[in-house]
């Protein structure tokens, strides 16, 4: 379609100056038409009235001599109007007329200067570029293996990254005629009679890309697409182009059109063949997708190959897994495109068109075929993919796409994934990656040598659907993240202990339930952060019966399955991982439409569906999905930097084999508790060190640091946890086993002591192993630091609020002010009143129970004047709770 401000602009002016041109004559020549008729009606009448003399009819005349010279008088003047009207419309169309003869002129003139100016701005692009030589540029355009490099941080090399690119360089006269025509028609129909490029075709679409009017259009000649593909980068601005336009003349110069057809085809991608392989070449297309030799493909499978470049990875009939796509209506269009091209051209008869056109090339697939490749160490796996997938993101904010863009719809997906895939493998990119080389060697040397004291290694049999019997061996596996606390890189990690015999990713790709590592961020935070408590918070250590769907009940336990059946600080709750205490207070939250859930998106935490928040033993660590090892870490350095979260990364950059940046990390970070929220839930996690669950690492440290961190078991011990933060870095240890055909699970073998034990042990040794290496990075000397906004206020020790009377629902008052203690609060969230509901998370029950057990202790003091201690009340009543919603999971847990 041509542009209307392209070369049919001149001929539409034409029509328009002979349309006005023409409007006036016509016009014209009306007026005159008036008034002939009229003066030739005037002679008539008085010829007329000549020969109508006579005596009686004079008397008349008279009477209307002076009517008739009033007549002609009016006449003369409608005579005289209508030259006046005709003389002013050609003066007005004088005007126009010379105006837009004046407006055409001056965009002649624009027109010249511009071509003069771009000229000039074309030299200027190419100004610095030095002109290549034949021999490089023979080299460049016969360079088929441009080889990718993932680096560390320090910018030492890890690995080439692996292509499973499958490539056959052949000669011109080993590809079909019907090959290179069905290109030619389709790509560059004027291939041989062209320099190496088209003004007419670059005029125009730069015109449309600066306008937005007419069709797109590329402008490239095959020429300037292999110049765009061999030499230079896959930017888009104006200085590449210009570059591309003088390389392909002088490629044009030194190489002759045969040699500018064989290399295109030689290098170009043809998307996957039978095996799932990346294909480049037109020899391995033929060969992967038909079976046959480039020399030997018939015109509808010439046709089906040529249209696969253009986009490969759409027109291509097979996935990345070799299969056949169900759907490939695309690829069978483009195919029927080239076909009415090559008739277009003259390249093929009607006859041979229609035959094309009704030939099945489905039955020309050759079947699929199994192929496998290694990828040997789990740093190579997580750099690789994460690449393409920085890849991806790149190409869909190119697009006005997001990844939740592309996630929502499968097809899309996986065309990204392929695309990046592809990019990666064959662009000679170099990957700059955050992981310190020396820190993931030591890592690495701790899961080796220490591997074997995390549990038992298995070995399942199990028969196959051949009715073989096979084997797998299970290893209790480990999986570990190290963070930088204000950046968000990961430094190292840990993988899984061997990769030769699981390569599963255990840091970054397998789903966990997170046990009580969740308490903190799902909890106790969320439960500061809105005021519903405080560190001093008495809450309840009591019964919990919750009625499931299935008409079952759910009665979790503390670890040891027991329950003090008392009050507690939230404090002493979580660093001793209490679990009826933290259900009771999730539960509450929810039922106040406080929501506390809501956080964990905000800290990266996406792998736990909504679905789930409303499930009591979410709170706990039961769920369906669970995070990653990864996602686990990054969650806990919130605390660490003062409530914000700063997403973690694994690339810092990616150049192309020029140097030119692909993609530079910009750091993300959201708000997600106020500072003095996330320093008092630090606080507490302190205490998780120094008094609680994780207090056995302070003998296996080899140095001090403030750490801060939280334990964590699943149920039944599957997976067992340690994530802490010190003030410049997070470290995690899980450990489980995958479970593929038995399951498994940790306990106490030949008292090797607690699974939390090994694990924690284990974790030592990855914190001694980092100090050793770089004792900066552990900031051993550094200290949480405490925000404005924390102060020290003192409360009553039984209540967890200031003294003062309640008036209790017998009508009996009472006053408390009995032994205080001190604790870290808000400035803005001080110590409540004391009130009848005390208590967070209490129930009714609770309540009454407390009161109960309070007034009959008072009752004693008073029977006793020296004001000991009377004895226990009554023994507190089990504690119904129904709900409508049940738990994930029927999960007694807890092992802490």
């Amino acid at each position: 379609m041509d542009n209307p401000n392209g070369k049919g602009f001149g001929e539409w002016l034409d029509k328009l100056q002979r349309f006005l041109k023409n409007l006036s004559t016509t016009i014209k020549k009306s007026f005159q038409r008036t008034i002939t008729k009229q003066n030739a009606d005037d002679a008539a009448q008085k010829a007329l009235l000549g020969e109508q003399k006579t005596p009686k009819r004079m008397d008349r005349l008279k009477l209307s001599a002076r009517a008739m010279k009033r007549k002609l008088a009016t006449e003369t003047n409608l005579k005289q109007l209508s030259a006046k009207v005709a003389f002013g419309f050609n003066v007005f169309f004088g005007v126009i007329r010379n105006l837009f003869t004046g407006f055409i002129l001056i965009l002649v003139l624009l027109g010249i200067f511009g071509v003069g100016a771009g000229l000039g701005y074309f030299a200027d692009l190419v100004s610095k570029e030095t002109p290549p030589s034949r021999e490089s540029m023979a080299a460049a355009i016969g360079n088929v293996e441009l080889v990718s490099t993932m680096y560390y941080a320090s910018e030492e090399p890890i690995s080439k990254i692996r292509t499973d690119l499958v490539r056959t360089t052949i000669s011109s006269e080993e590809i079909s005629p019907l090959i290179k025509e069905g290109l030619i028609a389709t790509e560059d129909e004027n291939f041989y009679e062209h320099e190496g490029i088209v003004p007419k075709a670059i005029l125009r679409a730069l015109v449309t890309e600066l306008t937005g009017i007419g069709s797109q259009s590329g402008g490239s000649t095959i020429t300037q697409q292999l110049v765009k593909q061999q030499i230079l980068s896959n930017e888009v601005t104006f200085s590449r182009k210009a570059n591309e336009i003088l390389l392909a003349l002088r490629l044009e110069n030194f190489f002759t059109k045969e040699e500018i057809l064989t290399a295109y085809l030689n290098v170009s991608p043809f998307g996957r063949n039978s095996s799932g392989s990346n294909i480049a070449g037109i020899e391995e297309a033929a060969k992967g997708i038909f079976g046959v030799h480039a020399s030997e493909v018939n015109l509808p499978q010439a046709a089906f190959l040529v249209g696969i470049p253009q986009n490969p990875y759409t027109y291509t009939p097979f996935t990345q897994f070799g299969e056949r796509k169900e759907d490939i209506t695309q690829a069978l269009n483009r195919k029927n495109t080239v076909l009415y091209r090559m008739l277009s051209e003259g390249y093929i008869t009607q006859q041979e068109y229609d035959e094309a056109l009704a030939y099945d090339i489905t039955q020309d697939f050759i079947p699929t075929h199994a192929n496998t490749q290694d990828r040997n160490s789990y740093l190579y796996q997580a750099v690789e993919r994460e690449a393409i997938l920085t890849l991806m993101e790149v190409a869909a904010a190119n697009n006005n796409l997001t990844m939740d863009d592309l996630e929502a719809d499968v097809e899309l997906y996986n065309q990204y994934y392929a695309e990046a895939d592809n990019e990666l493998r064959l662009s000679g990119y170099n990957v700059y990656s955050t992981i310190d080389k020396d820190l993931y060697n030591g890592m690495q040397e701790v899961a080796d040598v220490y591997g074997d004291t995390l549990g038992p290694t298995y070995v399942d049999s199990y028969v196959d659907e051949n009715g073989t019997t096979q084997e797998v061996t299970e290893l209790a596996q480990t999986g570990s993240v190290l963070i930088e606390n204000s950046t968000g890189k990961i430094m190292g990690f840990i993988g899984g202990r061997d990769f030769s015999v699981n390569q599963v990713d255990h840091a970054f790709s397998t789903n966990r339930s997170p046990g009580s590592t969740i308490k903190p961020l799902l909890v106790y935070a969320p439960a500061i952060e809105q005021n519903f408590l405080y560190p001093a918070s008495m809450v309840p250590d009591t019964k919990i019966k919750v009625l499931q769907q299935d008409g079952t009940y759910w009665e979790p336990t503390n670890f040891g399955d027991k329950i003090s059946n008392s009050f507690m600080t939230a404090r002493q709750a979580l660093y001793q991982s209490k679990n009826n205490p933290t259900i009771k207070i999730y539960m509450q939250m929810n039922e106040l439409g406080l929501e506390p859930a809501q956080y964990l998106k905000k800290m990266g935490i996406d792998s736990i569906d909504e679905s789930e928040y409303s499930n009591p033993s979410l709170a706990i660590g039961a769920t369906n999905g669970g995070p990653t090892v990864l996602e686990q870490t990054s969650a806990f350095t919130t605390f660490a930097t003062g409530g914000e979260h700063i997403s973690p990364y694994l690339i810092e950059k990616i150049t192309d084999k020029h140097g030119n940046v692909i993609y530079q990390h910009e750091a993300e970070s959201t708000e997600v508790f106020s500072p003095q929220t996330a320093y008092l839930t630090l606080d507490i996690l302190r205490d998780v060190v120094t008094d609680g669950t994780a207090r056995s690492i302070n003998k296996q440290l080899d140095f001090s640091a403030d750490w801060a961190g939280k334990t964590g078991t699943s149920e039944a011990n599957r997976d067992i946890w340690f994530i802490a933060s010190t003030p410049t870095i997070t470290l995690s240890s899980w450990m489980g086993y995958d479970n593929y055909k038995e399951e498994h699970v940790f306990y106490d073998p030949d008292n090797q002591g607690l699974p939390t034990g090994r694990n924690l042990a284990y974790w030592s040794h990855l914190a001694n192993t980092i100090y050793y290496i770089n004792p900066d990075l552990v900031g051993a000397s550094q200290t949480h630091e405490k925000p404005d906004g924390i102060v020290e206020k003192s409360v009553v020790a039984e209540t967890g609020t200031l003294a003062g009377k309640v008036t209790l629902p017998n009508g009996q008052s009472v006053t408390i002010s009995g032994e205080q203690k001190t604790d870290l609060f808000k400035a803005d969230a001080l110590p409540v009143e004391l009130s009848y509901g005390f208590s967070p998370g209490a129930t009714a029950e609770d309540l009454t129970t407390f009161w109960n057990k309070y007034m009959t202790q008072v009752d004693t003091v008073k029977q006793t004047a020296s004001g000991a201690a009377g004895a226990t009340g009554n023994a507190p009543e089990e504690a119904a709770v129904v709900t409508e919603q049940a738990p994930a999971a029927t999960e007694a847990v807890p092992a802490e």
